[in-house]
């Protein structure tokens, strides 16, 4: 940190113009404190927009080579994202994408904070990320009123936020991969842009003791001046010369931890990214590895020193004493710099009211165990918490949970507003003198009686009877049964209600609900677990439902499926009447699709299915002796490097429609893909959810028909979302666009145009049967 009565920042000259957009910040100034003050390490901060953003490299460098205490500072939890590992979207993928951050960050020696804003996809600008998050979404069917949504109210919020971080984490270094300016669409995530454009705000604001000060009554936090804030350049390819500031030698030992041996930080890094499961980088990992990584100066403050010529250290001259006294126990535990015990424990849940139980075996002579409360633990009143003490020899110590703590799980219900790595219950050991000699997490997380689930989400209901299975989880120790009510709404009514017991031990049960003739439309479903008595519900979970309108494909149509990761595409064609026949490797290599009229090849199955690469050629025979072949998005990489999987030259770019609403034009309005077997109309187009499409063709032979164009505001519509072609007797339709998204999300204009697209050789374009 750099110590003056006044503190300024010099600003590299690239980022002048920024700084005139940005203005200083006024007033700012810091208590003296010493960069060199004795108990303190140094200490770094990475900032980026998604779990899989963050800088693993520098990273595990300084926190297994500098021992340095290092942050993670994520906006998102990547809700948004693709997944790569299965169908969970949204919230369920945020939990499983936290849960990855976390088991990366244990390799790393991270600590990680998340800001919780919602990724509600890909934008392209950064005010529209602003704009989103001004609305405090933490759910993807939350409902926002867009009049209410600001950019310049979600961008102060989120510069607030991480000048919070900054004042309660106290860096000395701050650095990002997301640099603040955009030059064409889609050259940058507009999630990446506002990190850049954040950071570099709260770089100098932190020091401003007239801004946000009611920050600064909460105890720890304080006005504080990070010394130098950097953007990495280079990434995958080489940085130009005169960019570069720093290189980090990340190919440097680090140190034996208590989960990895001593190893190249860069190998350290690629175990922590192959974590990103969900994002494919189980696969792809090594090719994140580097000697070196590469930044560029973007700002310092009044008084530090230069950087050197040819530094390799993003600290040069600002290192700090490396001593770990004094800071909070939870920062010694979660940045790995303490020794953990093996302190078993009598179970891994623990309902508020009740307590679990610690085995002191592992405390040596002399020493002794304290747990500390919960956070969200009540600190007043009759059940207030207190830390409890248990000494060597003792044999257990009770922890009680009290009454009015915060549950810790399901993790996608209470990841928003928590850190990762902060199972709740931290221990301290001490030995006689009273030192801290080890400390950690109890591995115990605080639940609810029970909890309840429905799935999928949204759920599809149809007029008549519905058997609606809820999911029961009982946490309560000798509760045989749980009453579970259900209730179904049609806006504010409730339409529906049914209760039942539930057992324990069935883990489910099924609700049978009659519709009737109930109009097709948006519902809810809401269910909650509680005891037998009139007492408030232990946990209540809802889940947007759907009637659609009458959809089919047409009868008789048998649709083979090449299965990626996902399937949404293959279970909604059963529910439009297809017969659907899955094609495992044995079926491709065959190449005998008798019987079938369409195959369907999921999103991204070329990543997925090697056997689809090698056995390609047999598809597209089967399209010229009369098949009707349907492919859904692939990314451009996984495309471009296989030739692709189509008849003619086809080349995928990166560019995006992220607007749900984009105006869709229909160039050839009277294509058959567009008249059975449902005569589509605009209105079919309406409704989408997050985004239209993503990694649209950049090339497409003429032979292609383009059927339709849709465009973000102010850019030129694209003209590959839907690309036809006829081949030989048989035809064949590329597709960028989410149609898995939609399908799952039981948007009804999606789900009718799917059906026209798998439908075609059954079809004549005016519904009738046996075209072909």
């Amino acid at each position: 940190m750099q110590t003056s009565s006044t503190s300024r920042l010099r600003l590299v000259p690239v980022l002048a113009a920024l700084f005139v957009l940005i203005g200083p910040a006024s007033g700012q100034s810091a208590p003296p404190r010493g960069l060199d003050a004795p108990d303190r390490p140094l200490v770094v901060m990475n900032l980026a927009a998604h779990p899989d953003d963050e800088d693993g490299l520098t990273m595990a460098y300084y926190r297994g080579n500098q021992d340095a205490v290092v942050y993670s500072v994520i906006y998102t939890r990547g809700e948004g994202g693709q997944n790569e590992a299965g169908p969970d979207l949204y919230e369920r993928l945020g939990a499983i994408r936290t849960a990855e951050t976390e088991a990366a960050a244990r390799i790393l020696g991270t600590r990680v904070v998340f800001l919780d804003r919602f990724d509600f996809g890909f934008s392209k600008h950064a005010a529209e990320a602003f704009t989103e998050w001004s609305g405090g979404r933490t759910g993807f069917w939350q409902a926002i009123d867009p009049a209410g949504l600001d950019a310049e109210a979600g961008r102060d919020a989120l510069v607030a936020d991480v000048v919070y971080q900054i004042r309660r984490l106290k860096p000395d270094v701050l650095f990002t991969n997301h640099d603040t300016t955009t030059a064409w669409p889609n050259a940058q995530h507009g999630h990446h842009q506002a990190v850049g454009l954040s950071s570099f705000e709260a770089f100098s604001l932190a020091a401003d003791p007239t801004y946000r000060p009611e920050q600064l009554e909460e105890d720890g936090v304080d006005v504080w001046q990070p010394s130098r804030l950097f953007l990495r350049v280079g990434g995958f390819s080489s940085a130009n010369p005169d960019e570069i500031d720093v290189t980090v030698p990340v190919g440097d030992d680090c140190a034996a931890t208590a989960v990895r041996p001593a190893e190249s930080c860069a190998d350290r890094a690629v175990a922590g990214v192959s974590k990103h499961v969900s994002q494919g980088f189980d696969l792809w990992a090594p090719r994140f590895r580097r000697e070196t990584t590469t930044f560029r100066l973007i700002a310092s403050a009044e008084g530090v020193p230069p950087l050197p010529a040819g530094a390799t250290d993003l600290a040069a001259g600002l290192r700090p004493n490396p001593t770990a006294a004094d800071l909070p126990l939870a920062t010694l535990v979660d940045s790995g710099r303490l020794p953990t015990l093996d302190l078993g424990v009598s179970s891994p849940t623990v309902v508020p009211t009740q307590s679990v139980y610690v085995d002191l075996g592992a405390l040596a002579p002399g020493q002794t165990v304290t747990v500390y409360p919960p956070p969200g633990a009540p600190t007043q009143g009759l059940f207030a918490a207190e830390p409890v003490t248990g000494t060597a020899g003792a044999g257990r110590l009770r922890v009680p949970v009290p009454s009015g703590t915060t549950p810790t799980a399901p993790a996608y219900r209470s990841q928003y507003g928590t850190s990762v790595g902060t199972a709740p219950l931290l221990y301290a050991v001490r030995d006689a003198a009273g030192a801290l000699v080890a400390g950690g997490r109890l591995p115990v997380e605080i639940v609810p009686p029970a909890t309840v689930d429905l799935s999928p989400d949204p759920i599809r209901l149809v007029p008549g009877v519905n058997e609606i299975p809820v999911q029961l989880t009982v946490f309560e120790a000798l509760r045989d049964t749980v009453n579970v009510g259900l209730t179904l709404y049609r806006g504010d009514a409730a339409v529906a209600f049914a209760v039942q017991g539930i057992a324990a031990a069935d883990g489910q049960g099924v609700f049978e609900i009659d519709l009737g003739d109930a109009a097709p439309g948006d519902y809810r479903i809401q269910a909650a677990a509680q005891t037998s008595g009139c007492g408030l519900p232990w946990f209540i979970v809802e889940r947007p439902a759907t009637i659609l309108p009458d959809v089919a494909v047409a009868p008789g149509l048998r649709v083979g499926f090449v299965r990626s990761y996902d399937g949404t595409m293959a279970e909604a064609l059963a529910v439009m009447g297809a017969d659907v026949v899955d094609l495992d490797s044995t079926a491709l290599a065959a190449g005998d699709f008798s019987g079938l009229q369409t195959i369907v090849v999921d999103i991204r199955a070329m990543l997925e299915r090697p056997d689809l690469v090698a056995h390609k050629d047999r598809l597209l025979a089967w399209v010229e002796r009369g098949g009707h072949l349907v492919v859904g998005y692939h990314k451009s990489f996984e495309w471009n490097d296989n030739d692709g999987l189509a008849p003619y030259p086809l080349v995928l770019g990166r560019d995006r429609v992220t607007m749900e609403d984009a105006p869709v034009t229909v160039l050839l309005p009277d294509h058959p893909l567009f008249q059975a077997p449902h005569a589509l109309t605009e209105a079919d187009w309406d409704g989408w959810v997050q985004e239209r499409g993503l990694y649209f063709p950049s090339e497409a032979d003429a032979r292609y028909q383009r059927l339709l164009s849709v465009g973000d505001a102010g850019e030129a519509p694209l003209t590959t979302g839907l690309l036809f072609a006829e081949v030989g007797q048989g035809t064949y339709v590329y597709s960028p666009l989410v149609w898995y998204r939609q399908l799952a999300a039981l948007t009804p204009g999606a789900w009718r145009a799917f059906a026209d697209l798998v439908s075609l050789p059954l079809t004549d374009g005016r519904g009738a049967v046996g075209a072909r």
